[in-house]
């Protein structure tokens, strides 16, 4: 007995420097500052091999009920709205973010700090505002300078709250190596556990690639052999296990972004031709419409054996990835996040196949071309408006003869991910970036 506990004290005393030299707990608040609201999340961090986070608080989208463009009030309309009318313009000016927008989440969060045992001071978080995909057009729209103010704006008010720790940021993410590979991270842990999370079963499944679609851009992130000429290979490592990928962005290629400019084409003879890809017989007057452009100026008259409507989404595609992915040589399977999910799950196939009779796009075609009085919420849902031409243009994204992600192999794809592949919880760039950085 003895010996035995000889060697149990000899063990704590090789493990004591190691836990004496534990890193310490990190406060930081994540705010996803997207194009349809701001969020922020809360989190205490314990960095180590395998970071453990724990969600302290989640806001409620920072919106201000009533204004004039409330279901799409990303800070990026405070950096301009061209060609808005002046009210609107003058109610979205940079001086209002503030009030508007972040103080409401400045106050939600030290609310939440001041309830901690022991409380914790805002100067003691370090705050990440990281704007994503709306910001990106903003720069494109706007101007760099006015995205600067924009930021320079939001810098004061923090410091004005109390929030003043050296490590804040605010700024606006890269669609590639951060917020997609991000996203890789997050659903390689939660999907096939690819970086050992402790406690978790070992699903023995090899690491996915993802692609993302979302409002405003398209990322694509895969692993890769080793980095070689790759101009978009990055190296990550996370609990002693190490990935090389590929990761790409694309702007404008998102959903929203997509059926904002096809509500803008006009068609052969100048005309808007929008409606030709909502579904056949739906009531113009019903349209929810997208904030900003214009409403459908016909009822619905979808006909897959008319061309206009995917040769809209091909010069769109074309436009903005003229050189698409090459996956010939890519073996690994690939999972779909962000809207896609939706679009997906809308025809029934959120696990394919994406082509051939029983295929996704068969399915937008023979539902879209069904009369719209066979799907009655089309009149009161704007998602079940939308998924018409949304269904067009990611089934022409992901399988285009051209420019399709999966022309060369639609095998590739195995699923869209929702709640139930991952235990329930919703997937995530920022548990990818806390992840990735306070790795150890």
């Amino acid at each position: 007995m003895r010996h035995c506990l000889r060697a149990i004290a000899a063990l704590a005393l090789l493990l004591w420097p190691l836990a004496a030299q534990a890193a310490p707990s990190v406060y930081t608040a994540i705010v996803d500052a997207g194009s349809g609201g701001t969020r922020l999340y809360l989190y205490k961090v314990t960095p180590g091999p395998y970071p453990a986070s724990e969600l302290l608080l989640q806001s409620v989208v920072a919106d201000v009920p009533g204004t004039p463009y409330e279901e799409d009030d990303g800070i990026d309309n405070y950096a301009c709205l061209p060609g808005a009318d002046p009210a609107i313009q003058a109610f979205y000016a940079a001086a209002n973010v503030n009030p508007f927008v972040m103080a409401p989440l400045w106050e939600a969060m030290k609310g939440k700090l001041a309830t901690l045992n022991p409380p914790v001071a805002p100067a003691d978080v370090v705050v990440k505002v990281f704007a994503t995909a709306g910001m990106r057009t903003a720069a494109e729209v706007c101007g760099q300078p006015a995205v600067d103010n924009l930021y320079s704006v939001i810098r004061a008010g923090m410091t004005g709250a109390g929030l003043t720790n050296a490590g804040n940021e605010v700024r606006t993410i890269d669609g590639g190596a951060e917020e997609g590979l991000w996203s890789f991270v997050n659903a390689n842990d939660e999907y096939v556990n690819a970086f050992g999370r402790p406690a978790a079963p070992r699903l023995g499944k090899a690491p996915v690639g993802i692609l993302e679609v979302g409002g405003s851009s398209v990322q694509i992130v895969y692993p890769i052999a080793q980095a070689g000429a790759d101009p978009y290979a990055l190296h990550i490592r996370i609990n002693n296990r190490a990935l090389t990928v590929h990761a790409q962005s694309w702007l404008h290629l998102g959903q929203d972004d997509v059926r904002k400019a096809l509500r803008k084409n006009r068609g052969i003879g100048g005309g808007l031709m929008a409606y030709k890809c909502w579904a056949r017989g739906f009531d113009k007057a019903n349209d929810a419409g997208d904030v900003g452009y214009p409403a459908l100026s016909a009822n619905g008259a979808f006909d897959g054996a008319n061309p206009a409507c995917v040769n809209f989404m091909v010069s769109h595609i074309r436009a903005y990835m003229p050189t698409p992915p090459d996956l010939s040589a890519v073996t690994a399977r690939f999972v779909g996040l962000g809207g896609m999910k939706f679009t997906l799950d809308g025809f029934g196939r959120l696990a394919g196949p994406l082509t051939g009779a029983q295929g996704f796009g068969a399915a937008v075609d023979a539902q879209c071309s069904k009369d719209a009085a066979s799907w009655p919420e089309i009149n009161t849902s704007a998602n079940a408006q939308r998924a018409c031409p949304n269904g067009v243009y990611l089934s022409t994204l992901l399988t285009n003869a051209q420019y399709g992600v999966f022309r060369q192999n639609p095998l590739l794809f195995d699923r869209a991910l929702v709640a139930r592949d991952v235990g329930g919880k919703s997937l995530s760039w920022i548990a990818g970036y806390l992840l990735l950085t306070y790795a150890q």
